[in-house]
C-alpha cells in the first residue's frame, strides 16, 4: 500500500502562496518527457532526411557516371563522324577535280569541226596548236590573192563567233607575203601570191553542262557528249 509523503510545510506554503514541489516535480518530469519525445522525433526526422539525401546522392552519382559514359560515347561517335566527313570531303574534292579535268579537256573533233566551218574559201590552215593546259590556240596558214588580207580578216571575224573561243581574244600575230603557188591555167603568177599568217585565241571557260552539251552536239563531238552525259547520270556534274 502506497502512502503519499508527509508534507509538513503544506499549510505554510498555502499561506504564503508557494507552489507545491510535488506538482512542480511532475510538471518538470512531463516537460522533460515531452522535450525528449520532440528531440527523438527531430532526431528521427534528421536520420530519415539524411538517409534520403544519401540515397539521392548515390542515385545522382550513378546518373553522373552514366552521363559521363554517354558523353564519352557521343564524343567518340562525333570523332568518327568528323573523320568520316573528312574522308568523304576528300573523295568528293578528288571526284570534283577529276570531273573538272574531264570537262575542261578540249574536244579535238569539236575544234576541228568548228574550224572547218569557219575557214573561208581561199584560206588554208597549215598548223593548229593548242597550248599546254588547253587555254589558248595558235593557228598558222596562208591566204591567196586576190584579197588575201580580206580573207584573213574574214577568218578572224569567224573565229570571234566560235562558241569555243573568247571573241575578243582572237588576234592576228603576223601576216606577210611569203611565196607563190602554182598558178591556175590562164592566171598570171602575180595573182597566185600567198600571204602567210598566224592567229592566236583564248579558249572560253567551260559553260554550264546543258549549254556545253548543246554546243558539243552541234559540233558533232559525240565522244565528249557521251562523257558529259555519263557524269551527269552519276550525279557528279550539275
Amino acid at each position: 500500500m502506497t502512502t503519499a509523503p508527509l508534507d509538513l510545510l503544506r499549510e505554510k506554503r498555502i499561506e504564503q502562496g508557494l507552489p507545491d514541489p510535488l506538482q512542480q516535480s511532475h510538471a518538470r518530469r512531463a516537460l522533460v518527457v515531452k522535450g525528449a519525445l520532440i528531440g527523438a522525433a527531430l532526431l528521427a526526422g534528421s536520420a530519415v532526411i539524411t538517409g534520403l539525401l544519401f540515397v539521392r546522392q548515390q542515385f545522382l552519382t550513378a546518373e553522373l557516371d552514366r552521363l559521363a559514359l554517354v558523353e564519352s560515347e557521343v564524343q567518340a561517335a562525333e570523332s568518327r563522324l568528323t573523320a568520316a566527313r573528312g574522308k568523304l570531303k576528300t573523295v568528293n574534292d578528288a571526284n570534283q577535280a577529276l570531273v573538272q579535268g574531264l570537262v575542261n579537256v578540249r574536244s579535238g573533233s569539236a575544234l576541228m569541226r568548228d574550224l572547218q566551218r569557219r575557214v573561208p574559201q581561199g584560206v588554208q590552215l597549215t598548223s593548229v596548236e593548242v597550248a599546254p593546259g588547253g587555254t589558248s590556240l595558235r593557228l598558222a596558214g596562208s591566204a591567196a590573192d586576190p584579197m588575201a588580207f580580206a580573207r584573213i580578216n574574214a577568218l578572224q571575224i569567224e573565229l570571234g563567233r566560235s562558241p569555243l573561243l573568247v571573241p575578243t581574244s582572237v588576234k592576228l600575230v603576223k601576216a606577210a607575203r611569203g611565196g607563190e603557188k602554182a598558178p591556175a591555167p590562164g592566171v598570171p603568177p602575180v595573182a597566185a601570191t600567198l600571204v602567210s599568217f598566224e592567229l592566236t585565241a583564248q579558249f572560253r571557260p567551260p559553260l554550264a553542262p546543258a549549254a556545253e552539251l548543246q554546243i558539243l552536239r552541234e559540233l558533232g563531238a559525240q565522244g565528249m557528249v557521251q562523257r558529259l552525259q555519263r557524269l551527269q547520270a552519276e550525279g557528279l556534274l550539275r
